[in-house]
């Protein structure tokens, strides 16, 4: 099911419960209210007729065994009344009307009436053993809504109202009910159905679209950002997305450009010297021993280039550790300490304040040690190197020639190297990777000459740590 069919079923379920819920509210209240005036008809007549005991003799007509006729200035007069009972008018709107005796015995009191069912809360009133009770019969199929009242003197006189008027106005109203409760829950359909066609089109340009860039690998393909706030917000999510992946690609193929233009220079070195170790009983012995040497160093510097590619590539495994809350300062001295070994030369750390980090110890070890290796490499033999440690600040600085202006805004840029430097050995990659670590963790970094004038300055600031 499409998303605007269940927009529509829901909208269309909403409403046949709101539907439901008020027609049965309305339905049970009509009721109540029907039977509670049946019940308010029935008590107003019971005070007349329950206080009758029987006609005086003197108007009493003998016009058949059971029976008497009423006086002449009676309303009634003419009619025909059971003895023991009232005259019929006095049991109006009541259909039927019966006397019940103290023994149990009933007498009609309306000719014609269906004959009411007695039990023994009946004959318990007509013993005066107990209070009126109002309760529903059912005679011959018709419902009967009856009133029980006790004779002053003995018995109890049943009246009962037929209940037919009120269960065909409720039989009416069910099926109104179930007219309007229909009608409201296909509007409510229908309604939901075109809402949803609004709501849905700007989610279905943006699928068609996201299809598309599927299929065309076209990065630059705009994608639509109109719509309602949720909407036009997956469409803006999409556009960074879409963006990522462009400046992604774009990376990927400058590094690949790159990097097959820095893979030149050695192999053709390497198949240079390759030919001429072909023709190695041609080289004199000290010819053959440099041309060796070259390969062993061409190798090395290859060997050097391919590590930096994949660490900058994100295939090192250091992209998989942990980050881990460390001291920068004694990253710092464990890099400083290895390159004292490796070089001889004199490398000082100095810290103050908490330099309390969250990174990955190995890739940001590997960041320090491009920095501090670079700063060996480019300042002259016997100067110090001195690693400044403040807070979540790194700074590495040395006595070298420095950066040159149009440099600066390059000097992490991956293969960059200045006119200067391009007949030193390198790749390029060391500040691009320092780069690249130090912004995987959210950090920044800078380049430039120190005050001075004498060397550069070259370091990274990261993030504090908070203290939570």
């Amino acid at each position: 099911m499409s998303l605007r069919w269940r927009i529509a079923a829901a909208l269309g379920v909403v409403a046949a419960l709101v539907c439901a819920f008020g027609a049965i509210a309305a339905y049970v209240s009509t009721s109540q209210r029907l039977q509670k005036s049946v019940d308010e008809s029935l008590y107003a007549r019971a005070g007349d007729y329950s206080r009758y005991e029987r006609f005086p003799r003197a108007l009493e007509a003998p016009v058949g065994a059971d029976s008497i006729r009423s006086d002449a200035d009676d309303p009634g007069h003419g009619l025909v009344s059971p003895r023991d009972c009232p005259q019929p008018g006095a049991f109006a709107p009541a259909t039927a009307a019966q006397f019940v005796s103290i023994d149990g015995a009933t007498k009609k009191c309306i000719e014609g009436s269906p004959l009411l069912p007695v039990d023994a809360a009946d004959r318990a009133i007509a013993r005066g053993t107990a209070r009126s009770r109002l309760n529903t019969v059912t005679v011959k199929g018709e419902r009967f809504r009856v009133l029980t009242t006790a004779r002053v003197g003995g018995g109890a006189f049943q009246a009962a109202r037929s209940l037919d008027e009120v269960d065909d106005v409720l039989r009416s109203l069910r099926v109104r009910l179930g007219l309007i409760g229909g009608i409201g829950v296909a509007t409510a359909v229908l309604a939901g159905w075109l809402i949803a066609g609004r709501m849905v089109k700007p989610i279905d340009r943006l699928r068609v679209t996201v299809e598309d860039i599927a299929r065309t690998q076209d990065l630059t393909t705009p994608v639509p950002t109109d719509g309602a706030a949720e909407i036009g917000s997956l469409g803006r999510s999409f556009t960074t997305m879409v963006d990522a992946l462009a400046t992604s690609r774009r990376e990927q193929q400058q590094l690949v450009g790159d990097a097959s233009h820095e893979l030149r220079t050695p192999l053709t070195s390497l198949r240079t010297n390759a030919e001429l170790l072909a023709r190695a009983d041609e080289l004199p012995p000290g010819e053959y021993r440099e041309v060796v040497e070259s390969v062993q160093l061409e190798v090395q510097e290859l060997t050097d280039l391919v590590s930096e590619l994949v660490e900058l590539a994100g295939g090192s495994s250091a992209n998989d550790e942990i980050p881990q809350s460390v001291e920068l300062a004694d990253l710092a001295h464990g890099v400083a300490a290895r390159a004292r070994r490796r070089s001889g030369r004199e490398i000082t750390v100095t810290a103050d304040g908490d330099t309390t980090v969250l990174v990955r110890p190995q890739m940001m070890e590997r960041a320090i040690g491009n920095l501090v290796h670079n700063a060996v490499k480019y300042s002259p033999d016997g100067s110090p190197v001195e690693v400044v440690v403040i807070g979540t600040r790194l700074a590495v600085r040395d006595r070298g020639p420095g950066f040159a202006a149009e440099d600066l805004p390059r000097v992490f840029d991956r293969f960059y190297r200045s006119v200067a430097t391009r007949t030193q050995s390198g790749s390029g990659l060391g500040l691009a990777i320092v780069r690249q670590a130090v912004e995987r963790h959210g950090g920044t970094v800078w380049a430039a000459n120190r005050p001075d004038g004498d060397g550069a300055d070259v370091g990274f600031e990261l993030p504090v740590v908070p203290r939570s």
